[in-house]
């Protein structure tokens, strides 16, 4: 019993565990993905860089999702874009649309 209990969990700690294929390449396409993203957002927003603020990223195996929040006097517009990885890194979504972000505000 020792030995099925001991194998169930190395089973689950290998199936737990990232593949290896994305491992070593979440920190850049997560840093790239955020200047990406930013980048976009302020070119079609015309918002000033310090507008749009990073809230959160998320790293998938072939997604890197990036919230921002974006503040234009004084109301906030949560703003996501997905990046899909590979390369290059390629913007995949960005919700809502920047002109819809732009005129709400």
């Amino acid at each position: 019993m020792k030995k099925f209990f001991s194998y169930a969990v190395l089973a689950a700690a290998v199936l737990a565990s990232p593949t290896a294929a994305f491992a070593g390449d979440n920190v850049a396409d997560r840093t790239a993905a955020i200047r990406l993203c930013r980048a976009e957002v302020v070119a079609q927003t015309g918002a000033e860089t310090g507008q749009v603020r990073l809230d959160q990223v998320n790293v998938r195996a072939r997604l890197v999702r990036v919230d921002f929040d974006y503040w234009r006097n004084g109301d906030l517009q949560n703003i996501r874009c997905e990046v899909t990885r590979g390369e290059p890194l390629a913007i995949a979504s960005i919700t809502p649309t920047l002109q819809t972000a732009a005129v709400a505000q």
